[in-house]
């Protein structure tokens, strides 16, 4: 009985990770694309903190107050991608310039231009 739930959240959590990777590598191909999420359910933007506990700086990046909500048919820039110990993220640049990290989801799809 333990293990089920504990299970559950392992592979729900690895599946997230899998389809980040994967997408990610899928778009991201050959060349010097440019990758873009774009929304396909309301998706919160969040404003970026650092957390200074983290000794890898490519891990530090933490998630901040909501700064924006994008809604379905909008985009945002692909700046870079974080794998972290409690979420993983993309850091997107947003139409208006404003930069912030969206939270690894089923709310957006990655695809190249």
């Amino acid at each position: 009985m333990y293990w089920n739930p504990l299970v559950k959240r392992v592979c729900d959590g690895l599946l997230v990770m899998a389809l980040l990777v994967l997408g990610t590598v899928l778009s991201t191909g050959c060349g010097e694309r440019e990758n873009i999420l774009v929304i396909e359910q309301p998706t919160e933007v969040h404003a970026i903190t650092q957390s200074a506990s983290a000794q890898d700086p490519s891990t530090n990046i933490q998630p901040g107050k909501i700064i924006a909500t994008l809604k379905t048919g909008e985009t945002a820039n692909v700046v870079a991608v974080y794998h972290g110990q409690a979420h993983d993220g993309f850091k997107v640049k947003l139409a208006d310039g404003t930069e912030g990290l969206i939270m690894a989801g089923d709310t957006f799809k990655v695809t190249s231009r």
